[in-house]
């Protein structure tokens, strides 16, 4: 089910109106338009933009993973970092931003498949998946580990890559590939996550698994959340800025773009300081923990 997050404002119709005029007051050839320190290709330049242009719609591709993309429960509404980078490229190219929910088994299947023309996940730019779509990226993250506080035979990284030891991981996440390249002993038990995105610390409280992987940004909030457990390596203050396996974070699009990719790139570029602000305001409390 495809959701719309964002409709034209009067000021958006306004510039939209505007750059209409301005073309048709030039009688030269199609000038590159800019906005700030971002230059958007002119026709012809780029196929997905002008795709993009034409349809009147920016498709991308989504999966809940707090702080960089959430969604409020009580509204539906979709928020974080990545949804206002969304919004930005959408208005830069004077379209709606459509966000399509998808899963982290199938989300790069359905970009190449073209449901989408950009997955905003957020995705980890892991090198299996740069063999079949390209990225840009716009921030990064690692892994941190839940565990109960009660068991003793994990206490450390290297504890996890014993054949005794079961990881639950979802399929087709940036952290499942990573893990299973690392911790090529630990039992690996996965399973798809749901669309509105979940956690798997029940499972380890009930024992059906014996380590919950989490993104070092939630690390903090787990053990609120759930004093029972305890988090590798070495507590949140210590994963959080010591986290495993770090990937850099970024949208996702198919290969041979080099037009739009200068362009996502420009665009993010510009936003940092708003990027910046944006992952400290959605790592609260009140947004992480949102019910």
């Amino acid at each position: 089910m495809k959701t719309r997050s964002m409709r034209w404002t009067s000021m958006t119709r306004r510039t939209a109106v505007g750059a209409i005029i301005a073309a048709s007051l030039s009688l030269s050839a199609p000038q590159m338009a800019t906005a700030g320190s971002v230059t958007v290709p002119a026709p012809g330049k780029s196929a997905i933009i002008d795709q993009i242009k034409d349809q009147g719609v920016l498709r991308a591709g989504i999966a809940i993973a707090p702080p960089w993309l959430l969604q409020d429960p009580k509204t539906g509404e979709h928020l974080g970092p990545i949804v206002e980078v969304g919004n930005r490229i959408a208005s830069l190219l004077g379209v709606e931003l459509e966000l399509v929910p998808s899963g982290w088994a199938v989300i790069i299947a359905g970009l190449q498949a073209k449901q989408f023309e950009l997955a905003i996940a957020p995705l980890f730019a892991t090198p299996k998946r740069k063999k079949v779509v390209d990225f840009v990226n716009w921030t990064k993250a690692g892994t941190c580990y839940a565990v109960l506080q009660t068991n003793n035979k994990i206490n450390s990284l290297e504890d996890l890559n014993k054949p005794s030891v079961t990881i639950g991981t979802w399929t087709g996440t940036g952290t499942e590939h990573g893990i299973k390249e690392k911790y090529t002993k630990a039992k690996i038990h996965s399973i798809v996550q749901s669309v509105g995105g979940a956690h798997r610390f029940e499972d380890v409280i009930a024992k059906r698994i014996d380590v919950a992987p989490l993104d070092d940004a939630q690390a903090f909030v787990a053990v609120k959340q759930f004093p029972a457990l305890k988090i590798l390596p070495g507590g949140p203050d210590h994963c959080v800025n010591n986290s495993d396996i770090p990937f850099p974070i970024g949208m996702g699009f198919n290969k041979k773009q080099p037009e739009f990719a200068k362009f996502l790139q420009a665009v993010v570029d510009d936003m940092k300081p708003e990027i910046q602000a944006a992952l400290v305001k959605y790592s609260a409390v009140e947004y992480m923990l949102a019910e």
